[in-house]
C-alpha cells in the first residue's frame, strides 16, 4: 500500500485534528456508522464497500455497525457486508452479537408520556418509538414515508398513550422533524427531559433530519465500550468509522477514530484520521489500511 512520505499514512488518508495523539495500533474490531460512511444516497453497499469488508474480516478483524437505526433496519445490509459484529444499535441504547441483545438501555412510560405531550403541541415533528418488534408513530405522517423506505419498515401504528407500551424495552425514541428551522427547538426540549440527544441525518432524506432521544445512561461510546468487554478486548485496538454529531462519543474513545471526509469541521477535528468522502468509499479506504495494521510496526 503506497504511503505518503510526509505523515506515513496510506494514499487516501490524511490526519485528523487529534491525529497527534494517535499511535498506529493493532486493531482488532471495527465499528462502522451506517448513513453517510456505510452508505449514501443507495439502500445498500457498493461492491467496494462489501469487498472492503470481507477483506479485513478475512485478515481476522471484526466489523460491525454502529447506527441510529433499529436491527430490523439494517439487517438487510448486514447480511450484504456479511458483518460479523457486534453491532451498536438505536445510536448505542443496544449491543447486538450473533442474534441476541447483550447490553441495553431503556427509556421509561413517563418519558414516552412526556415526548409525547411534547409532540402534540408541534405540527413541524412527529414522533417514533422504537421497541423490539418495530416502531410506533404518534401520527401516521406521510412525510415521514421516506424514513419509513429507508428502514425498511411502515410503522406497527399509532400510539398515543404511553402504557400502550408497558412490558416492552423501549431502547429509543426519534423525533423525525420536517423543517431545518425547528431542530433546535426539538433538541432542547429533549434535553428539557433529561435524555440524551443524538441528532443524525441520511443522504436518502436530506429533507428530513432525525434527533434521537435515549437513555442518559447510553451513547454510541459507552456501547462501543461495552462490545468490546465482551469480546475480551481493550478500547485501544477499537476502531471507530463516522460522519457525523451522533458519532462523537465513539470517536472519543476509540483507539482509532476515523472521520469520513464529507463530515462537518468538528468531527474531523476529534479524529485521529480523514477518508475521502462516503461517495468515494472512504470507508473501504479506510478498513483497507486498518487491515494492513493487523501486523505491528
Amino acid at each position: 500500500m503506497t504511503t505518503s512520505p510526509s505523515t506515513g499514512l496510506p494514499a487516501g488518508i490524511r490526519p485528523g485534528g487529534r491525529f497527534a495523539e494517535w499511535r498506529r495500533p493493532t486493531p482488532a474490531y471495527v465499528v462502522c456508522d451506517v448513513d453517510g460512511t456505510l452508505v449514501g444516497p443507495r439502500v445498500d453497499a457498493t461492491d467496494e464497500v462489501v469487498e472492503a469488508v470481507q477483506r479485513a474480516q478475512g485478515a481476522g478483524l471484526r466489523v460491525g455497525v454502529a447506527t441510529g437505526r433499529m436491527p430490523l433496519g439494517v439487517e438487510a445490509l448486514v447480511r450484504q457486508l456479511g458483518a460479523t459484529g457486534p453491532h451498536v444499535m438505536h445510536n448505542g441504547a443496544e449491543v447486538r452479537h450473533e442474534g441476541r441483545t447483550i447490553a441495553a438501555w431503556s427509556l421509561g412510560l413517563d418519558q414516552v408520556a412526556q415526548l409525547l405531550t411534547f409532540t402534540g403541541s408541534r405540527d413541524d415533528a412527529y414522533l417514533e418509538v422504537y421497541t423490539d418488534e418495530g416502531f410506533w408513530v404518534s401520527s401516521w405522517d406521510e412525510r415521514a414515508r421516506t424514513h419509513w423506505d429507508i428502514l425498511g419498515h411502515e410503522p406497527l401504528g399509532v400510539v398515543d398513550d404511553a402504557q400502550a407500551l408497558a412490558g416492552q424495552a423501549i431502547p429509543k425514541i426519534t423525533m423525525t422533524v420536517f423543517d431545518t428551522a425547528a431542530v433546535p427547538a426539538v433538541i432542547a426540549g429533549i434535553e428539557r427531559l433529561g435524555l440524551l440527544v443524538g441528532q443524525a441525518d441520511s443522504p436518502r432524506a436530506p429533507e428530513l433530519h432525525f434527533v434521537n432521544a435515549t437513555s442518559p445512561d447510553s451513547d454510541k461510546g459507552r456501547a462501543l465500550a461495552r462490545a468490546s468487554e465482551h469480546l475480551d478486548l481493550e478500547l485501544s485496538s477499537t476502531v471507530a468509522i463516522g460522519d457525523a454529531a451522533n458519532d462523537r462519543s465513539m470517536l472519543a474513545v476509540a483507539g482509532t477514530a476515523i472521520a469520513m471526509g464529507q463530515a462537518p469541521a468538528e468531527i474531523q477535528a476529534l479524529a485521529h484520521l480523514v477518508v475521502p468522502e462516503v461517495d468515494a468509499h472512504g470507508v473501504a479506504v479506510a478498513l483497507d489500511a486498518v487491515r494492513t495494521w493487523r501486523t505491528p510496526a
